[in-house]
């Protein structure tokens, strides 16, 4: 964990950077785990999560993604330079947003939904720092329904 911290702040050359953005809605966990667990290793590529979950709950989101995932496993703090083959979490009731070739927090923006953070921002980010070098997935579902 220690050689990672080093590795985040040091940062890494992003110009080739990967960026796969993961959005579940809360009842999307079972879906999320699963696809955590076969997540590949790569060289270029970062995973960042971001969870819809109210602002007044308690999140163990970073624990169950670290217990099934083979990756490391970071919760977002501020501002982070991403290290690829790092899959990072975006903590409740804040959004997220990928500038400047880095990973930021942002207060969350006035949408509709009351559960953050809120997928638009982090979307829209990753489009326009990376273009083709991203992809985004929606995990949402009820029940034993998920996508």
């Amino acid at each position: 964990m220690e050689d990672l911290e080093q590795d985040t702040k040091a940062g890494a050359d992003n110009s080739s950077l990967h960026v796969a953005c993961i959005a579940s809605s809360a009842d999307g966990l079972e879906a999320l785990l699963l696809l955590v667990k076969n997540l590949p290793r790569t060289d270029n590529t970062i995973y960042v999560i971001a969870q819809q979950i109210s602002p007044s709950q308690k999140s163990d989101l970073t624990s169950l993604i670290a217990r099934e995932a083979t990756l490391p496993v970071v919760e977002l703090d501020g501002e982070t330079d991403p290290v690829p083959g790092t899959i990072y979490i975006a903590p409740p009731d804040n959004d997220v947003a990928f500038e400047g070739s880095k990973l930021r927090l942002r207060d969350p923006a006035e949408h509709p939904a009351s559960a953050k953070p809120f997928a638009d921002p982090l979307f829209k980010s990753i489009a326009e720092e990376c273009g083709e070098r991203c992809v985004s997935i929606v995990l949402a579902g009820t029940g034993s329904d998920d996508s």
